[in-house]
């Protein structure tokens, strides 16, 4: 928790202003989560700060509303294609990626204190950045990064707008989003390092290696037989643990 909060302060989120009048104060609270592997052992513990986004008003708080996600469909076309062609396939996700976004004018929000952080006295914050929560928040950060992509000479898919790439001379880069999380692919191992670099230089990122787990999906991959497999067995464990059903006797069952 200390750690978001200095990290929010450090880009300078917000700043602490009186409580005003008539004005419709947005809540806060913390959020916490566990990312997971894909053996499900944990990956790392995550506090963060949110907005309740239902606690805005349409045309004084916000205007329109977008989250870049990758369709499914697109997803497993590419992984048909990394298999086929034997490309090289690395994931990565974006550090605080919201906290790039910039309010419009026009668009002036107030939110109460976190949680367990209030100021002495009556003071809120009046938001300068985005942050997670807000109905705004993912198509700023949308936009962000596809002026970054586009200044990097990739294009965005007329298709699924969540999908991008880039031919650079005669290799391919295909670029999958989703929200945060990202795939990227391609021909070239070396252009997918280099470019995967000039991405951090404008927004910082993470590399998380070859991909195996992405949006739930166990991914695994032989790449002497050519072949990529999808399993959601995670996911099947935990709705078995929800109802209760770990113990229950295995039953084959014909699928089509």
């Amino acid at each position: 928790m200390d750690y978001e909060i200095k990290t929010l302060e450090g880009a300078r989120t917000w700043k602490t202003v009186p409580c005003p009048s008539g004005k419709n104060i947005v809540s806060s609270k913390w959020v916490f989560k566990i990312k997971w592997k894909a053996d499900r052992s944990v990956n790392k513990y995550k506090a963060r700060v949110v907005a309740c986004g239902f606690t805005q008003i349409y045309s004084i708080n916000y205007f329109n509303t977008f989250s870049p996600v990758a369709r499914l469909m697109s997803f497993r076309v590419l992984m048909v294609l990394t298999a086929c062609f034997g490309w090289e396939l690395e994931a990565f996700d974006f550090n605080a990626m919201y906290l790039n976004g910039e309010l419009n004018e026009g668009e002036e929000i107030f939110m109460q204190e976190p949680p367990s952080y209030e100021s002495l006295g009556e003071f809120i914050k009046l938001l300068l950045k985005v942050i997670y929560g807000l109905k705004q928040a993912a198509v700023k950060w949308y936009h962000i990064l596809c002026k970054a992509l586009i200044d990097l000479g990739f294009c965005v898919s007329s298709v699924d707008p969540s999908m991008f790439y880039a031919w650079i001379r005669e290799h391919l880069l295909v670029l999958a989003v989703h929200v945060e999380d990202c795939g990227i692919m391609g021909d070239s191992p070396k252009l997918i390092a280099l470019y995967m670099q000039k991405l951090n230089d404008c927004h910082t990122l993470t590399k998380l290696g070859p991909v195996n787990w992405l949006l739930g999906i166990k991914v695994t991959r032989d790449q002497e037989a050519q072949t990529i497999s999808l399993s959601q067995i995670a996911f099947i464990k935990s709705i078995l643990a929800q109802f209760s059903l770990t113990d229950a006797k295995v039953h084959a069952m014909p699928m089509m």
